[in-house]
């Protein structure tokens, strides 16, 4: 059977006009995916894509109707690497742990399992009592480049920052940042890009060594408690490829995300100088501007579902099995659901609740949401507050991550005028 014999038909129509236009790792679609998006919503909003094997989902409530039945739409395949891994690449990842399922490819009592013994971690109150530190971090990183006058503001603030709450919530020394880092790179482009063998090998063994460091980490947590969250899940029925699993998952999520998060709400702001301006002259509107960020650009775009039976959605039947992949970047630009859906506006949130798909939904809502949001909040407050004139630097060019899961720049050059009073 070829590929245009599994692609179903609606109302007796092909269903695959968008297969060949769809090229998510290349530009332009690679910096500006919104208009495609667009185009999918209103011609093919459920298609088949021969780069991912799969089906993309792009209008808001398909995937919403979607992330509320976990029965029927699977978390299992959510790690699956775009392409098949060589022979190579396993041999070097069977040398880590055994992979066993995460919180974000796992069901039912198996994700709720490996949830609970988190919950207390990352309860309101306390994050709330991690604000202290997190401003401190903010502001103690801006203080190594504010006498610049210019900065790659990502290299040395969106990306640092969220990086060092999570290596304080684990308590990791911050002299082993650079390496996390790498790895927690490498990591995204072996389960999110498509990848040459020896990039696959190379990116395989850095999740290995990430392992390993969490894997001793735990080690001297069973020796010396200390109150972090390491020694908050030693009580717990979670086994040690359990923890070395979920560990990883959550330095890689608790600080790629919310530093996209950040650099992609800045890069939005400073495009519109007067967006920024507002920004700096009423910090009690941020909240806000963080949730329209998560809603304009989102930092997770996609995420994967397998159907465990025959399904219906959206008309488009599908069988048993079937790989899809709900866009969260498209569903949160639906004009169905939200008016002017392609413009950034800071005072969509300011009044109503929140109800982008930024985080997920339902079970598989991100356990870190608050903490992001939270981290978010401090890196505007603080930088509006100190960089009140922040501009970017004319003439650059915005290159982004070619990864699936991920979205946001590699660079963000910012520059500000030393005459001001930081």
């Amino acid at each position: 059977m070829n590929i245009q014999d599994k692609i179903p038909s609606k109302q007796g129509c092909p269903f695959h006009q968008l297969d060949a236009e769809y090229q998510p790792f290349v530009n332009p679609q690679l910096e500006e995916p919104y208009s495609f998006y667009e185009l999918a919503r209103k011609e093919e909003p459920i298609f088949y894509s021969s780069v991912l094997n799969g089906y993309l989902v792009t209008g808001y409530n398909d995937i919403l109707a979607i992330l509320k039945d976990p029965v029927k739409y699977s978390s299992k395949d959510n790690l699956q690497p775009i392409g098949e891994y060589s022979l190579e690449t396993i041999d070097v990842l069977r040398t880590g742990f055994p992979f066993v399922s995460d919180l974000v490819n796992s069901d039912g009592s198996r994700h709720k399992f490996l949830k609970e013994p988190l919950m207390k971690v990352f309860a309101p109150a306390r994050i709330k009592q991690m604000e202290d530190s997190i401003y401190a971090n903010a502001n103690r990183l801006i203080d190594a480049f504010i006498d610049e006058g210019r900065v790659d503001i990502l290299e040395q603030f969106a990306f640092p920052m969220p990086l060092e709450v999570i290596l304080n919530l684990y308590g990791v020394p911050l002299e082993g940042m650079k390496n996390i880092k790498i790895w927690c790179n490498d990591m995204a482009e072996l389960f999110s890009a498509p990848l040459t063998p020896e990039r696959q090998v190379e990116c395989a063994r850095s999740f290995v060594a990430l392992q390993y460091m969490v894997a001793d980490l735990i080690e001297q947590r069973r020796k010396a408690p200390q109150d972090d969250l390491i020694s908050n899940i030693q009580d717990s029925d979670l086994t040690m490829p359990d923890m070395v699993m979920v560990l990883c998952g959550l330095i890689f999520a608790g600080h790629k995300t919310t530093s996209f998060l950040i650099g992609n709400a800045l890069k939005v702001l400073l495009e519109k100088p007067d967006l920024w301006q507002t920004v700096c002259e009423n910090p009690s509107i941020i909240p806000g501007v963080v949730e329209e960020a998560l809603r304009y650009d989102a930092p997770v775009p996609t995420v994967n579902r397998t159907t465990t039976g025959t399904v219906e959605i959206g008309g488009v039947i599908l069988p048993k099995n079937t790989k899809l992949f709900l866009v969260y970047g498209s569903a949160n630009r639906d004009e169905s659901q939200y008016k002017d859906a392609q413009e950034f506006d800071i005072q969509r949130f300011q009044q109503t609740t929140p109800n982008h798909l930024a985080f997920g939904h339902g079970m598989h809502r991100c356990i870190g949401s608050k903490l992001a949001l939270t981290e978010a909040r401090i890196a505007l407050e603080v930088l509006s507050s100190r960089l009140p004139n922040l501009r970017l630097q004319p003439n650059q060019q915005f290159n982004y991550i070619p990864t699936l899961r991920s979205r946001g720049c590699t660079n963000l050059h910012v520059e500000w005028d030393l005459s001001v009073d930081s």
